[in-house]
């Protein structure tokens, strides 16, 4: 009988397990672009947009499209070396990752002239906006100040030494 008491006395509840119970915090970006009367698909974007997440869009949508849609880039989002990855979880179709550059919109004083790729997504794609570092002065002079202050501190030091 003890043995019996002690077993459900140290049993527990995890009421996060329970539908409706879960305290943890948990948002979920799913963003419902799809055309009620079309054919739809869904589509993730994944980085340093302003609102990645899921999304539900009208096949035929262009990345682009999609870009727009989330509010665009961030400030920093590395342009240079945006990912498309396709057909990464069907094992019949052969996995692929287009390679998209549009750093000379936005960070270029020349806009480049060439046409730019503007592929039509497909369903399941993974669209990967990464982050890329831009140094301010701010940034170069937290570098640089160590750097400078110890090498006037040795010259220092030497000139010092030299005299005596």
């Amino acid at each position: 009988m003890l043995i019996g008491f002690s077993g459900t006395s140290n049993a527990q509840i995890d009421s996060s397990l329970i539908l409706g119970l879960s305290q943890k915090n948990v948002t979920v970006s799913v963003f419902d672009l799809s055309d009620p009367t079309g054919v739809n698909m869904e589509v993730n974007l994944w980085g340093f947009v302003r609102y990645p997440g899921r999304y539900r869009l009208p096949v035929n949508t262009t990345f682009l499209d999609l870009i727009s849609f989330s509010g665009g880039p961030l400030e920093e989002s590395n342009l240079e070396d945006i990912r498309i990855m396709r057909n990464m979880n069907d094992p019949t179709k052969k996995a692929t990752v287009i390679k998209l550059n549009y750093e000379d919109l936005l960070w270029e004083d020349q806009v480049s002239t060439q046409t730019k790729p503007n592929p039509v997504l497909q369903p399941g794609d993974v669209i990967l906006v990464l982050r890329e570092r831009r140094y301010t002065f701010r940034d170069y002079l937290q570098i640089y100040v160590p750097i400078i202050t110890s090498l006037v501190s040795i010259a220092t030091l030497l000139i010092t030494i030299s005299r005596n």
